[in-house]
């Protein structure tokens, strides 16, 4: 039991020396915060005598620096132009797509071109309108239907025939 008081009392001594290190440490490190302040208050009056200026806060950012700039999300001009001539209901030119999407001619050329292509818009002298193929559909399948287990087929509706005392079913 004497060994197990002496083995604790060793504990609390290692336990007691590193808090005063670390408060050594802390005491330390204060200080030379307190010296790098006054290196900074000196370096700040010295700039001022020059006539410059420093900004205080963020150290290493340049203060004209702007934002940084956001990219525009592309826009999905494709499904914009077929939107455009179905709600139309008319035939448009490719300036009046164009417009009423607030796209560049050129490009509104070249989607309608490839929408052309895939079936999707007919062109006649010059203008443009909605395909009468139907557009293709995204399947859209709920959560039940995707985790639902297939169904087996109904067979009462086959019709079973005997050949030769063998039963085959779907024979007609």
């Amino acid at each position: 039991m004497e060994q197990l008081l002496e083995r604790a009392r060793a504990y609390l001594d290692t336990l007691e020396a590193d808090r005063q290190a670390a408060l050594t440490l802390s005491e330390q490190k204060a200080e030379e915060a307190k010296l790098i302040k006054a290196r900074q208050e000196g370096f700040r009056a010295a700039i001022e005598m020059l006539g410059g200026e420093i900004a205080t806060g963020d150290v290493g950012t340049d203060p004209h620096r702007e934002a940084p700039v956001r990219r525009r999300v592309r826009r999905p001009i494709r499904e914009m132009i077929l939107r455009e001539l179905s709600f139309c209901g008319h035939e448009m030119t490719t300036a009046q797509i164009a417009k009423a999407i607030d796209y560049m001619p050129e490009r509104t050329e070249t989607a309608l071109e490839r929408l052309e292509r895939d079936g999707q818009v007919l062109r006649n002298k010059g203008r443009w309108t909605i395909g009468t193929a139907p557009l293709a559909q995204p399947q859209m399948v709920t959560p039940s239907e995707a985790t639902a287990v297939p169904k087996k087929q109904d067979r009462s509706a086959q019709k079973t025939t005997v050949f030769g005392g063998v039963k085959v079913n779907g024979g007609q």
